[in-house]
């Protein structure tokens, strides 16, 4: 089994530095090059460092990749919850607007860092950090709708509802955003989730 986890975490502003030009390298090289054509050597000379200094933090290119989808999913989560947050105390219609925009934004600005998550974790073992991201927006979902639920029929079950509505995101934002980008324009997308989702949870839209 690949050892995917880092050797060591950076302490100092230097080390950080070195760490993230590492995996800013990583990551252009994976979009430009792919999985089977980049190598840790590679990534060691766009980041500007020596390949010494890359194995002190990373063993292996499958640790350097599993480093990109970690960053990837936190950078997702951030966009999902400031979405969330921009429209807090609005109605749920509105707030659902937010999240679907968070979505497809998301999506949108790094299309092949989805297809790497989606495509590549499970090929080095680490299809549980994209599982472990749809838990946590279905949870922040949940939570959405649990402060709403005033808005909504008593015999909706919140985190049913949550689990749907997190799948029906990411399906779309897979389908459309990343296999098929000029399927739908953005405010047609986003209209048609919106109705799909406000009509299901029986609110006003």
């Amino acid at each position: 089994m690949l050892d995917v986890n880092p050797r060591k975490s950076p302490r100092q502003a230097r080390a950080k530095a070195t760490v993230d030009a590492i995996v800013e390298a990583t990551t252009q090289l994976l979009l430009q090059e792919g999985y089977e054509r980049f190598t840790t050597a590679r990534a060691a000379e766009r980041a500007g460092v020596s390949i010494g200094s890359l194995y002190q933090y990373f063993p292996n290119k499958a640790a350097l990749a599993t480093a990109v989808i970690d960053r990837c999913c936190d950078d997702f989560l951030a966009v999902f919850r400031d979405s969330l947050a921009r429209r807090e105390g609005r109605a749920l219609a509105d707030r659902i607007d937010a999240i679907i925009a968070g979505n497809l934004i998301s999506h949108r600005l790094t299309p092949g860092l989805h297809r790497i998550v989606n495509e590549l974790a499970p090929q080095i073992g680490v299809a549980g950090k994209a599982a472990r991201v749809s838990r946590s927006v279905a949870m922040l979902i949940e939570a959405l709708l649990r402060g709403h639920a005033k808005e909504l029929s008593p015999d909706i079950d919140l985190a049913t509802a949550a689990s749907i509505i997190q799948v029906v995101l990411e399906a779309l934002s897979h389908r459309i955003r990343i296999h098929d980008p000029q399927l739908l324009p953005d405010d047609i997308l986003a209209r048609e989730a919106h109705r799909l989702i406000t009509r299901y949870l029986g609110i006003a839209g």
